[in-house]
């Protein structure tokens, strides 16, 4: 039977190349991208599961209460650890994490790194399998294991067992061994390493770490057990430790120490604070699912119009079938395997597609590194159930449709449809619809593209470079090697930079304590990068009490006092600060994030971290090389640290054109689905009326009333299609644009417009086609069988 349904699938396909082209087109178009969104959602939720004690692992989190707000951080106390060690024997390991950056050396390869102290067991715990080396060397204290891409980056493909590094912290240089390398790390993971050294070495490394002392935190504590149950009663007993922290640290008193399972940190773990591990907020995910069930519901409605219309050049053989005795049943499963085995050769090509087109095209747009796999199980389950589900969704209402024609009234020419189905009208609106929501997304997302990047940072980022150097004696003698360049209009040091780096710090104001962004620099930074002082002064330099001033921004200037901030004082921990200044407010992070309240105060020499430059028009390039080559002369065995100001948001306006590239690719897909349905409904509509209109021609009407005649029911869809969808529209991408973007270009009646003039083009193009096709028929081809 089934092998009958599929001759009759190929010879309906060979009957009707219009029709298959365009469902086969619009199928494979929506199941590419279905492929593609299945791609991206299986690795949110399949990250690192290739860990085989995944289901054992646990983080030590803490509740911390700083200025009145309780959020989870991934840091414990430094003791923490050697208590669960000594006093639970249900925990089977502890394993500690502290990350130390420094300048790594071998030969003449220097970069930056960062180091990852760890227990023994780490790679017992974790499952990173090494590519050369052993484990065991994580029991010795001057060997290292490096991932594969920085053995790389040192040694090339070269077997580095046995070589030499020197790890330079601070002022203090070290010697370890490599004795292990990792193999390449799985993308679908939310923490790695790119040098592990065993734990014991912190405190060579850095000798002011004192794991006896409940003020200290570290970055991570992980317990692995046996039995789940045991969690529960580990949390409770550990509650006791909670006032020895908050004796220590009254600045974060801790209200709890939990544990999160570590199958939940990646997809649950988004509000987590300080954690080394990475996480999701599922939204990618969600946004994604909901454009592949947009396009694959325009390709299910292409289908079903289609399938409705063209039912036409069936008739006669529903007919005989129900003579030769098929009940409606049969009919409706004879339909259904058809639409199915359609459906089949729709997936072969959007397969094709989304494996060589849109995954790498995704993966190129987002940076993400994302990985196919189609020797997963679970694929192929996802595949069959998309096959499943298109097949009987885009084929349940023509099969049940059809099916329900009487013999007689086939046999007797009393069935005419070709588009006066009201359901085939619903269906056409209702993608006209959403391919104009999607239109208008597509417009909007690369308008505020264009409208962030040309955004005032509120200093000039167009003309400035800096470096990050310490400690702060090499940052001085880099600025004063750099003073004397004649490019150079103003140069200043400082421990925070814009966008790169700041600082929290805990005030009390009339009685209310309040955790404040805060930037530490020198006193000529403010001028160097242009930050615009619109009440009081500014820093100066050599004035002594400018250490117990601040300068605040517009927002924190309002937290103060509303009604002027200028002169007004307030405390932190014992010293007193006074604003001495009101700065223009600028942006700290991307223009997706609000502008906080923030502070800034005179950072002390011996903790300056970085040399910002102001530069004169037209030099930028010229000094930035300058900047090289003295740092070259300098520094020779650092790692260049210089960056152009305008980079630092590089990442943030790369994700933001990925957003626009990716909604005019959704509009383009739904307006080519949207018009292939168009066309085959007309060209069918067309072929169901040629009779009449060949009567018509006859009878002397000309181009406006064939015109007039075919695109008449077509045009009121689209009316009903562009008065619904603009106003959704503009409700659906006020609400997005107001909830991601603090700062987003106005919303105005320009991208409602151009979808306007969009769609109608489309749509009368696609429908101009055929009335040229009519025009150019002699009516005696159409009335030649009468």
């Amino acid at each position: 039977m089934l092998k009958s349904y599929l001759k009759t699938t190929l010879r309906t396909i060979k009957r009707s190349p219009l029709s298959s082209f365009i469902n086969i087109f619009g199928l494979a178009m929506a199941l590419g991208v279905a492929i593609m969104v299945y791609a991206f959602v299986d690795m949110e939720y399949t990250t690192d599961q290739f860990h085989e004690n995944k289901d054992e692992i646990y983080m030590a989190t803490s509740f911390l209460n700083r200025s009145g707000q309780e959020a989870q951080y991934g840091i414990t106390p430094a003791p923490f650890a050697q208590i669960l060690m000594n006093d639970f024997p249900q925990i089977k390991r502890v394993i500690r994490v502290e990350r130390k950056g420094g300048v790594l050396k071998s030969g003449g390869n220097v970069f930056n790194e960062n180091f990852s102290f760890v227990d023994p067991e780490y790679l017992d715990m974790f499952t990173f399998p090494l590519k050369w080396g052993d484990k065991s060397a994580l029991n010795e204290p001057n060997k290292i294991i490096l991932s594969e891409n920085t053995s790389i980056k040192y040694f090339g493909d070269e077997n580095p067992l046995g070589e030499s590094m020197t790890f330079e912290f601070g002022s203090q240089r070290y010697t370890f061994e490599v004795a292990g390398v990792a193999k390449k790390f799985p993308y679908k993971r939310s923490m790695s390493f790119s040098v592990l050294v065993n734990f014991d070495q912190l405190k060579q490394v850095d000798p002011n770490v004192d794991l006896n002392d409940w003020a200290r935190f570290l970055d991570a504590t992980f317990i692995q057990v046996d039995d789940h149950s045991a969690i529960s009663n580990i949390t409770d007993n550990v509650q006791q430790y909670v006032a020895l922290q908050n004796e220590v640290r009254k600045d974060y008193p801790a209200t709890a120490f939990r544990f999160f399972a570590w199958n939940d940190l990646y997809l649950k773990g988004d509000d987590m604070r300080n954690t080394i591990t990475g996480s999701t907020d599922g939204v990618g995910s969600l946004v994604l699912s909901i454009i592949a069930g947009f396009i694959l519901v325009l390709a299910i409605f292409n289908y079903i119009n289609i399938a409705i219309v063209s039912a036409t050049k069936r008739l006669k053989e529903i007919g005989v079938r129900k003579v030769m005795g098929s009940t409606r049943k049969s009919l409706v499963f004879q339909f259904l395997s058809e639409n199915v085995f359609l459906t089949l050769v729709a997936l072969v090509f959007g397969f094709i597609l989304g494996v060589t087109v849109l995954i790498p095209g995704f993966d190129q747009m987002f940076d993400i590194g994302m990985d196919f796999d189609i020797a997963q199980p679970s694929l192929w389950v996802f595949l069959l159930v998309l096959v499943v589900f298109t097949g009987l969704a885009s084929g349940a209402y023509p099969a049940l449709y059809i099916s329900n024609f009487s013999a007689v009234h086939i046999f007797r020419g009393r069935l005419k449809f070709g588009g006066k189905n009201k359901m085939t009208k619903v269906f056409l609106t209702f993608q006209y619809i959403l391919a104009c929501i999607a239109v208008v997304g597509g417009i909007m997302f690369t308008q505020n593209t264009a409208f962030q990047k040309s955004q005032d940072w509120g200093y000039n980022e167009d003309a400035t470079i800096s470096a990050n150097v310490f400690p702060a004696t090499e940052a001085m003698r880099l600025m004063a090697a750099m003073e004397s360049n004649a490019n150079i209009e103003s140069i200043a040091p400082s421990k925070h930079h814009l966008s790169r780096r700041a600082t929290r710090m805990e005030i009390q104001i009339l009685e209310e304590d309040l955790d404040i962004l805060t930037l530490e620099v020198g006193p000529e930074y403010i001028e160097t990068m242009e930050l615009e002082v619109i009440e009081g002064r500014s820093f100066e330099k050599g004035r002594e009490a400018d250490f117990q001033n601040v300068l605040v921004n517009e927002r924190m200037a309002r937290v103060i006092n509303p009604e002027g901030a200028l002169g007004e004082r307030f405390k932190s921990d014992t010293l007193s600060y006074a604003v001495i200044g009101i700065i223009k407010d600028f942006h700290q992070e991307n223009f997706s994030e609000e502008i906080e309240p923030m502070i800034i105060k005179l950072s002390p020499e011996d903790e300056y971290t970085f040399v910002s430059m102001r530069v004169k028009p037209g030099t930028l390039v010229a000094t930035y090389e300058a900047l090289e080559d003295k740092w070259a002369e300098l520094f020779p065995e650092k790692p260049f640290g210089g960056f152009y100001q305008e980079a630092t948001l590089e990442n943030y306006f790369r994700e933001i054109d990925g957003h626009g590239k990716l909604m005019r690719i959704v509009a383009s897909m739904c307006i080519i689905l949207s018009c292939l349905g168009l066309y085959g409904l007309v060209s069918l509509n067309v072929a169901s009326r040629t009779k009449e209109f060949s009567i018509r021609k006859a009878l002397g009407a000309g181009l406006k009333n064939l015109a007039f005649v075919i695109n008449k029911q077509f045009v009121i869809f689209l009316s009903v299609a562009l008065v619904l969808g603009l106003p959704i529209s503009y409700l659906l991408m006020s609400t997005l644009f107001e909830t991601v973007y603090e700062v987003h270009k106005p919303i105005t009646v320009i991208p409602f417009a151009i979808a306007f003039v969009i769609v109608v083009i489309m749509v009368l193009t696609t429908i101009s086609s055929q009335v040229r096709k009519v025009m150019t028929t002699a009516p005696t081809e159409g009335l030649r069988s009468e």
